[in-house]
């Protein structure tokens, strides 16, 4: 009978102890980038407002440029956690689905809505004068329309902003260039 008693103890203790351990959540080191614009993870971009920031993607595309904006709920999110936001943002820019070529003219806008943290990374084709532009952008914009609770309008004009300031001018000077370079003419 001590036996059983015993046995059935330890079955009841194994059962408890299975029991009060929650299930471990699996975390992603990145955000997932399934889409090639919006990878809204914290859920704050409205209808209207991905409608617009999408078609000033495709816009950009046509020009070889990629625009992407990519939200995340909390850098808690991601295991392990970041310790430098910019090295992880610059880590999710290096991880888009783009080659090497395209990324050089890529515009990545990461934000972290509970901890606020908002940065966008620039290819290595974009002028020190657009990189400084785009932070003023994301200050003048972003920034304060999140402290108003206005999270989708600002993501929203920012992107806007971004293409018309960053973006437009930067397929511009390309196709500029491009007109400018000559021509190799190969011999029979």
């Amino acid at each position: 009978m001590r036996k059983c008693r015993q046995l059935i103890l330890t079955a009841l203790i194994g059962l408890f102890s299975c029991l009060s351990v929650e299930p471990a959540v699996a975390q992603d080191q990145y955000p997932a980038m399934d889409d090639e614009c919006v990878n809204d993870h914290a859920g704050t971009i409205r209808k209207g407002d991905r409608k617009t920031i999408k078609s000033l993607c495709r816009k950009a595309k046509k020009d070889n440029v990629t625009i992407m904006v990519v939200t995340a709920k909390s850098l808690d999110d991601f295991q392990p956690r970041p310790l430098s936001v910019d090295r992880f943002v610059d880590d999710v820019f290096n991880d888009l689905d783009v080659d090497y070529e395209e990324g050089k003219d890529a515009v990545l806008l990461f934000i972290s809505a509970k901890e606020n943290e908002f940065r966008i990374v620039m290819g290595d084709n974009y002028s020190e004068s657009l990189r400084k532009k785009a932070s003023k952008i994301i200050r003048a914009t972003l920034v304060p329309d999140f402290r108003r609770r206005k999270r989708s309008r600002g993501i929203k004009k920012t992107i806007s902003r971004i293409f018309y300031e960053i973006a437009a001018p930067h397929i511009k000077k390309l196709k500029k260039a491009k007109r400018r370079k000559p021509t190799v003419m190969q011999g029979p």
